[in-house]
């Protein structure tokens, strides 16, 4: 494999993050999207609209959140509620980056990647430690709601990251010598 392939490859599986969570920045309660129409396939399952949840049940189940606290720890609830949502925005929008960061590095030539194979690299062996930590080996943190769909995204996810850090180790080696 020619060292520009394994940096295309390095970087393109780092794109899927940003594809499939770029909706989110303008509308982050769109995040059921994804519930109900692809995590089903990590239970080998399709999308069936009896068990999708709609958009007043999202509402309604962080409303019952917020609800579900005493009255003196509303407001803490609710900045709570703006917090996952606010920063799911921002995760969205660093997607974006990442996206528009290797549309402008294909143009370069492969030297002049080097620090972006670096930085995913990095980004995913960190993306693959937290997949392998939903999959269930107990090691940086713990999730205390990783869900049976959440756990197999995790067991099949963290092979394609570790693919992604090795392509882009070596192509920041390859780069780099």
């Amino acid at each position: 494999m020619d060292n520009n392939l394994i940096s295309t490859i390095g970087m393109a599986l780092c794109t899927l993050p940003g594809i499939l969570h770029s909706i989110e920045v303008a509308f982050p309660m769109l995040g059921r999207l994804i519930v109900n129409y692809v995590l089903p396939f990590f239970e080998h399952g399709l999308p069936n609209g009896k068990s999708q949840i709609t958009a007043k049940e999202q509402m309604g189940m962080l409303d019952s959140a917020i609800s579900s606290v005493p009255e003196e720890k509303k407001t803490a609830a609710k900045d709570y509620i703006f917090l996952l949502l606010f920063e799911q925005r921002q995760n969205s929008l660093a997607y974006w980056s990442v996206i528009v960061a290797i549309i402008y590095a294909f143009q370069l030539p492969l030297i002049e990647r080097t620090s972006l194979h670096f930085l995913f690299f990095v980004m995913s062996t960190l993306f693959a430690l937290v997949n392998a930590n939903h999959a269930g080996i107990p090691f940086l943190g713990h999730n205390p709601k990783v869900s049976r769909n959440g756990r197999n995204v995790g067991i099949i996810f963290t092979p394609v990251w570790i693919v992604s850090a090795v392509m882009n180790f070596l192509a920041f080696t390859h780069t780099t010598l």
